[in-house]
């Protein structure tokens, strides 16, 4: 429940600090004082739309608080810690901050969150029913939300619904592999064609560059081998090549070492730098002797590198993408064969996908059917409490079918739709259902609204409900039943309200007077005049002066407080429905 509620310069409001009861809340007051304003700031508070219009003159900041009670609402809280919200103590606090540039912060906990957050906590603990909320009942989706979550078929529905987006993202993935497979086969002669090519070639990942080097290697084979030599004699000559001298220095080192001890590192050194000279002369004479054996084959690497060169032209691309189109043509023509592609195989997994998903709409099509009957009846009952006499609310598919069952043929290419559902409203007995956009008025809409969420309180998990005009266009004994309505529906969930009607008024557990006051005041010799709204709680006798104040307006007697006595007794006493099996929060502090 909405156990407690601060706004702090918002419109006409300069302070306002509200403790609200579990069950029923109400708000009167004259037309123009402010009590929409406070459920607009409720209305900040679960993230609606929020600019620098809503703050009060001269402020330069507000902002609307609310603290949520939820004991005993464990479905509440693990609803809210999967949004990462974790309740304190079982309470949540919810905060909005709106600055004069029209900028606003939202915070849960005391933490900072982005308004999409925020939206996403408030829609899970209030149902807030605006003005024209009622006119979503024209709109044949929100009818099927509202059917779906009291039949409990809201999740089997959305499930559906995304098997469906799924199933149709995987029929195009298939048309689409088909399409390719045809255009393949139309084009197969030319595809066999140029991976043939490409097998044929085989070139291997680096072979550019190897060629490349061979190319440059073997044009200049005769001075290499020339060079190669010249080098191998000069260090091996017998009589003047480095290697024989090298050996002479080295007996030389080797004599002095054996007369001087201290000379043993050079000669090691000696010995060290002759090993290495014997070794590169090994390494050149080899090297040399590869060239003298290596087939002069320089036409063979200039063809090779032609034919890499032709290849990279033709497809536009390099080897590395030549070797990838290889194995791309490859995988393309093993398609062509029946054993080798998988468009067959993907056809039939997307056959018996969509034989399960058509299964699995037929079980909600049946679901619902179950379900119309009973929704009929339970509608019914409360349409008549609320003054439409043996009006029935029908649930009805397609063409007028049972609720679910309509028309389901459609084009092979598209999975079936989930079936549409639309409420038809039979004013009286023998009269055909008709649409409710094309026949309930402004009140009607309210009271089937009404009605609705009624039916819905027990599927509902939101902490609480708010209704603004929920008396739009009745009075008299309708307004009494739904007073016993709203305090009926305030048993399994709180509910907060604005109303005129004293009939109503009468049932909430507690009652708030919303009023605007108009203050004057003198500054440098000017009179200046200031609006505040204000609201109080009422109890006892300011009470009931309320109540005979919506009785008879501005003439109140001891007549109507009588009246407004009767009244409330009257509805004190009314057997107040069992709860629902759920622990009522007390009311009150923050």
């Amino acid at each position: 429940m909405l156990a407690w509620l601060s706004i702090q310069g918002l419109a006409l409001v300069d302070s306002v600090e509200l403790e609200f009861a579990p069950g029923l809340n109400v708000l009167t007051g004259e037309t123009g004082a402010g009590k929409s304003l406070i459920l607009g700031s409720i209305g900040l508070l679960l993230g609606e739309r929020a600019d620098a219009s809503w703050l009060r003159a001269g402020e330069g900041r507000g902002s609307v608080e609310g603290t949520f009670d939820l004991s005993g609402r464990d479905d509440l809280i693990e609803a809210l810690r999967a949004l990462d919200v974790e309740p304190e103590e079982g309470r949540v606090v919810l905060r909005r901050e709106i600055t004069a540039d029209g900028k606003s912060r939202a915070f849960v906990n005391g933490r900072g969150v982005l308004l999409t957050q925020l939206r996403g906590v408030g829609d899970r603990l209030v149902d807030l029913h605006g003005q024209h909320e009622h006119q979503q009942l024209l709109h044949a989706d929100r009818q099927a939300d509202f059917f779906d979550r009291w039949a409990g078929t809201w999740e089997a529905r959305r499930e559906a619904e995304s098997e469906r987006a799924a199933l149709t993202e995987e029929r195009r993935r298939v048309r689409d592999a088909r399409a390719a497979l045809e255009r393949d086969r139309a084009d197969e002669e030319a595809l066999r064609g140029d991976f043939g090519e490409l097998e044929e070639a085989a070139f291997e990942a680096g072979e550019e560059e190897t060629l490349l080097r061979d190319r440059e290697r073997l044009a200049h084979r005769e001075k290499l081998i020339a060079s190669l030599t010249d080098a191998a004699a000069a260090i091996g000559d017998d009589d003047g090549g480095a290697e024989t001298r090298l050996r002479r220095a080295l007996k030389s080192v080797r004599a002095a070492s054996a007369l001087d001890s201290g000379l043993l590192n050079v000669a090691e050194e000696a010995e060290a730098v002759s090993e290495s000279l014997a070794a590169l002369s090994s390494r050149i004479e080899s090297e040399r002797d590869r060239l003298l054996e290596e087939p002069a084959d320089l036409d063979r690497v200039e063809r090779r590198l032609d034919r890499l060169h032709r290849l990279k032209r033709k497809h536009r691309t390099d080897l590395p993408g030549l070797l990838t189109l290889r194995e791309e043509l490859r995988a393309r023509v093993r398609s062509l064969d029946p054993e080798g592609h998988d468009v067959a195989r993907m056809e039939r997994a997307l056959t018996e996908r969509t034989a399960s998903y058509d299964a699995r709409v037929q079980s909600l099509v049946e679901r619902r059917s179950a379900r119309a009957a009973p929704f009929a009846r339970a509608a019914g009952e409360l349409l008549s409490r609320l003054g439409f006499g043996k009006a029935a609310l029908l649930v009805s598919g397609e063409n007028g079918a049972a609720a679910g069952a309509g028309d389901r043929s459609r084009p092979v290419i598209d999975p079936a739709p989930i079936p549409a559902l639309e409420f038809g409203f039979q004013p009286n007995p023998g009269e055909p259902p008709r649409p409710l956009r094309r026949i309930a008025s402004g009140g009607e809409l309210s009271r089937v609204m009404l009605a609705v969420k009624s039916l819905m309180a027990e599927r509902d998990q939101v902490a609480a409900l708010v209704f603004d005009e929920v008396d739009q266009g009745i009075g008299g004994a309708v307004g009494e039943e739904v007073g016993r309505l709203l305090r009926a529906l305030g048993a399994r969930r709180q509910v907060l309200c604005i109303t005129h009607l004293p009939l109503i008024a009468a049932y909430a557990e507690r009652q708030f007077l919303v009023s605007k006051d108009v203050s004057r005041s003198a500054k440098k010799g000017a009179a200046t005049e200031r609006t505040t709204t204000t609201v109080e709680p009422l109890l006892h006798e300011a009470r009931v002066e309320e109540i005979a104040r919506l009785l008879a307006g501005a003439r109140v007697s001891d007549t109507t407080r009588r009246q407004a006595r009767e009244l409330l007794r009257a509805a004190q006493d009314v057997e107040r429905p069992a709860p629902a099996t759920r622990r009522r929060a007390s009311g009150g502090s923050r």
